[in-house]
């Protein structure tokens, strides 16, 4: 998929998931979109730790019918490896990029055997920190989805938005106004990160050093909640803070 579809692809799902009400209605319109990168089940999911016995946290799912019953049942949770990474890291990455270990090969093969019954061998899982003190992920998967990297960073953007509008969804409503908890320069620091500039860039727009600009991003990360870049600025965008 070309860069400007990709970007199309983003901003006409942001747009979307702004306006619902209802958590189920985020994983409606998410496969909705994924599936035009071959993506066919999903979920945002908490990972508690697997000597707990807990299977995944579900705040919403998309998948094949069974599914979610069998790999409770088969107790996967205890080697999905995916999982295992997704509490670990913070960034993006391909089931085909997530260790396992080795001395567990044979049910690992019959995990990825059950994946592959339900059309879900391959995929994506996109961390999205702690909330709630329990590391949580989107992940998305299919038969044949699209791997490429202008794929993969489309769905990093969706579904970071999609995850705080579904976080915001499960919390009891709120009746007090959004106050801006950013300052302008925080605001101005995510919009031109959105805009795809690197610390080096906006310090030139800024006229401050890159050192600066980190740490502008750094409190904003802080406020909004976030891990990584890429989250504050969608957390930003549901926020109202910075514009598509």
């Amino acid at each position: 998929m070309r860069s400007s579809t990709c970007r199309n692809l983003v901003l006409d799902t942001i747009d979307e998931i702004s306006g619902l009400t209802l958590v189920p209605g985020v994983s409606t319109v998410l496969v909705r979109a994924v599936e035009k990168l071959g993506y066919t089940s999903l979920g945002i999911n908490g990972l508690p730790p697997p000597g707990d016995g807990a299977d995944p946290i579900v705040l919403t799912e998309a998948t094949p019918d069974g599914f979610r019953d069998f790999y409770a049942a088969e107790r996967f949770y205890l080697v999905d490896h995916m999982c295992a990474f997704a509490r670990r890291t913070l960034e993006p990455f391909r089931y085909s990029d997530a260790p396992f270990d080795h001395a567990e090969a044979s049910a690992h093969e019959r995990f990825l055997q059950a994946l592959d019954t339900y059309e879900m061998r391959n995929g994506v899982v996109v961390p999205i920190g702690r909330p709630a003190n329990v590391p949580a992920c989107v992940w998305l998967a299919g038969r044949n989805p699209d791997l490429n990297d202008e794929a993969l960073l489309a769905i990093q953007a969706i579904s970071l938005f999609a995850a705080s509008k579904a976080l915001a969804l499960s919390r009891p409503p709120s009746h007090a106004p959004h106050t801006s908890k950013l300052t302008m320069r925080e605001r101005e620091a995510l919009q031109w990160t959105a805009a795809g500039k690197t610390s080096w860039e906006i310090g030139s727009i800024f006229g401050l050093s890159e050192r600066a600009v980190n740490k502008i991003i750094a409190d904003a990360m802080n406020k909004l909640d976030a891990v990584t870049r890429t989250q504050a600025v969608a957390t930003a965008f549901r926020l109202g803070e910075i514009e598509l």
